[in-house]
This record gives structure tokens, sequence and C-alpha cells, in this order.
């Protein structure tokens, strides 16, 4: 049977409780490292400033390769985007495919951006699987399902563009993507088998842990109120103390242009709410994603689902002008299940919440050199946990050897985007747009 339209405005059904607004990940993550604020003057090689994934990633690899490292973390480990996020591991292009990227980057540095981000899942479970951390990961593969017929026969040329380059991407087909997904609306889609999914608070909360004991310098609750070039080395200053480093990396997603000037107007913050719900019954877990995996399609109003270790299903959808406040967004996270599962006639809720993706124009990652021995990492695009684990490394890696070979992405300087103000609406317009005809 295909699913039918959910009528907007139609009835939360009943629940226990109201949901939380906490994101799951903090009652489900394991607890990190205890570090504390950064007091007195110190000095380092260099200074990572930002603890998501990007800056934990990147001083892990520095203290592996035995460089002296300061991070500097604003609130705890995870905080913000990383926190927030949904947890995909998704080795894959948002517009690009393994082909067109070459056109747009020239063929030798497609081809290398091409090889980081298809690697990049298995780079962070190779992570995970070398320092032991305990973040409910899950290598079951990432799917992009394709909802019409024309998308599903572009999918099976991107399959073969992938494929031919050694990786582990096939096309799925009508029937058996049916069955994966659980959902009728899909007529096939692609498969990537490295992807995945993982608790993305106890991810880098275990990255942590793993810098810490490899020799790096973590501070929480140190908040860089200002950057500034003194002679040869770089000076942050925060509220209770100094670090001075002869290299800086910028690892604070959207708080980047708040450090440097460069950086201002370089993003656009694409809103987000989360929301898993509870512990799916037998029943449900039969049919809905049974073989595991994640995916995010395709639709202009983007639709992603994953179950945790605890059978939760968890999902997420573009934030809108229309929708606005916490009883329209359970509403609409019950009409979106509701619209995708048969088997999710009346979903319970537990876990709402709010979160921002930092986009960049080109939907690319992006590496900013600032001069001075600063460089910026600027990744996410929904795509942050396995693109920023891949830089992370890369970065550090090229800081250490003093190779920047070792680099995927070519630093470049930052352009801010024109007209910045009216264009930081525009993904909120869009996804209002796509809203409508949803």
């Amino acid at each position: 049977m295909r699913h039918q339209p959910i009528p907007r405005g139609a009835a939360a059904g009943p629940s226990s409780a109201p949901p939380s607004t906490t994101p799951l990940w903090v009652a489900t993550a394991v607890p990190g490292p205890l570090l504390v604020p950064l007091v007195g003057e110190i000095e380092a090689d260099v200074l990572v400033i930002g603890g998501g994934i990007a800056g934990m990633t990147t001083a892990l690899h520095l203290a592996e390769a035995e460089v002296d490292t300061v991070l500097l973390e604003a609130g705890q480990p995870g905080d913000q985007a990383t926190g927030w996020s949904g947890g995909l591991v998704a080795p894959d292009y948002i517009r690009h495919t393994p082909e067109t990227i070459g056109a747009a980057l020239g063929r030798q540095r497609g081809e290398r951006l091409t090889a980081m981000i298809g690697g990049s899942a298995r780079a962070v479970f190779d992570l995970i699987e070398r320092h032991q951390i305990d973040c409910d990961a899950r290598a079951d593969g990432f799917f992009t399902p394709a909802h019409t017929d024309g998308l599903a026969q572009q999918q099976r040329g991107y399959a073969n563009q992938w494929a031919s380059r050694g990786f582990d991407v096939r096309f799925i087909e009508g029937a058996e993507a049916r069955k994966v997904f659980g959902a009728e609306r899909y007529c096939g889609g692609l498969r990537f088998g490295d992807g995945g999914s993982l608790n993305p608070l106890g991810y880098v909360r275990g990255i942590a842990r793993a810098a810490r004991n490899h020799g790096a310098r973590l501070f929480s609750e140190s908040p860089v109120t200002r950057l500034e070039r003194e002679g040869d080395r770089w000076i942050a200053y925060t509220p209770r103390g100094t670090v001075s480093a002869r290299r800086v990396v910028l690892a604070a997603n959207g708080g980047n242009a708040k450090l440097h000037p460069a950086l201002r107007r370089t993003a656009l913050p694409l809103h987000v709410v989360q929301f898993a719900t509870a512990p799916l019954d037998a029943a449900q877990r039969a049919v809905i994603l049974p073989e595991g995996g994640a995916y995010t399609d395709k639709t202009p109003y983007i639709f992603s689902a994953r179950l945790d270790s605890q059978g939760r299903l968890i999902s997420a959808f573009p934030m809108s002008f229309l929708l606005q406040g916490g009883k329209a967004h359970l509403r609409e996270a019950q009409r979106r299940l509701k619209q995708h599962f048969d088997a999710m006639p009346d979903p319970q809720i537990d876990y709402i919440w709010e979160g921002v993706a930092q986009v960049n124009p080109s939907f690319l990652p992006e590496l900013y050199d600032l001069g001075d021995g600063a460089l910026a990492i600027q990744a996410c695009n929904g795509r942050g946990i396995s693109i920023n684990t891949q830089l992370g490394i890369e970065v550090a890696t090229a800081i250490a050897t003093n190779r920047r070979d070792a680099l995927s992405v070519t630093p470049r300087a930052p352009r801010p985007i024109r007209l910045h103000a009216g264009a930081a609406l525009l993904p909120k317009l869009l996804m209002t747009m796509a809203w409508l005809s949803n």
C-alpha cells in the first residue's frame, strides 16, 4: 500500500509524557573526560580552537605525532553542532558526483577529494576501533533513497562512478529498497557500504579522551574572547588565561566568524529539528530499517532515518518560517513519521531538539588559509561527522610534517558571501517552499 499524505494540522497522538528538548545524546553518551578551564599563561606549538569533531580529531592526531598541542573549547566537548546532530556517517557528496566534481575543480583535485570523501566513513570507524570509543557505532551502511524514476536512473550511474573508484557503493532496486527502508515512498537508492551512524556526543568525548591520553592539553569552559597576532606568534585570550602558539587551527564551526574577521559572512546556517522516538516495538522493528543502516533522501523537504541500539528511530526535518514553536515541531515530527512509515500510525516522540549546520555556498568542505600559520576548517554541510574527521586527520598530518600535499582540500583565502544578511535567510526560505510542496 502506498503512503497517503498526512493532513497538515492533524492532531498529535497521545503520549505518556511531553518529549525532552535535550538532545538524546546527552542521556545516552558515556561521560567524557573531566576537563577544566584554562587558568594562567601557557605556550604551545599548535593551538586548536573548538572542541567538536574537527578540532578534537586534529588535536588527537597532532598529539599522536608528538606535536605540543593545546585545545580550547568554549563549553564542553561536543557542545553545539556536534552534540545536536543526527549522528549520520555519510561518505557522499551533497550536490556533486565523482564525475561532476572533476569538472568543478579539475580532474586531479576532484579525484583527490572524491577519494577523501569516499574513505571518510571508514576513517571514522577505524578511529573508533583503534581507540575503543564507546559511541554506539553502527557501520551498517548509508543510503540516499530515490523518490522518482528519473533520480533512480541517475543514481545507477552514480553507483558505477563510485564503484569504478574502488568504493563499496551499489544501487538497490525498488522492491529491495522498499524492504530495506520499510517505506513505500522510494523506488530505489544508493547504498554506501562503509557508512552508518553513531552517537556523536559519545564519539567526540571518546576522541577527547584519546587526545588527552596522548598528551594534548584540553581546556573546557574557555571561550576565546580575542585572537591576535603578536610578533611571530598567535595569542588567544580567554576569561582566565592566554595561550601563545606558533600555529592555529580554527575549528569552531559557526563560531569561526567571531575569531577572525576574514571568516565573517563565509557560511550560511541551516536550522533543523532533530527528534527520536520511543524504542520501537517488535512489529515495527521487523519492517522499519530491518537490516539497519541510515539514510537521507533527496527530496526538497529532506527526510532522514536511522535507529540506535535501543531501537529508537532518529530523524530530522529542516526548519521553515511556517512551523514555529515546540508544539508545531512535535506535530510535524509525528506527521512525517506517519507519512513515511505505515508501521507507525501513532508515533511517540521522546526527544526533540533544534540544531544547526553551517553550509558553504559550494556545498563542499573548505579549508581557509588565514596566513601566518593559521588554518580554518569549515566543512559541515550536513556531512560533518565523517568529513570533519578526515579533514582533522589531514590537517594534523600537514602541520606535523609541514607538507600541504597531505591535504585533499586545497586551502584558499576566504571570500565573504555577497549580501550575506539576506542570503542567511535563504536556507529557511527554501525549506519553507519545500514544506509547502511536500
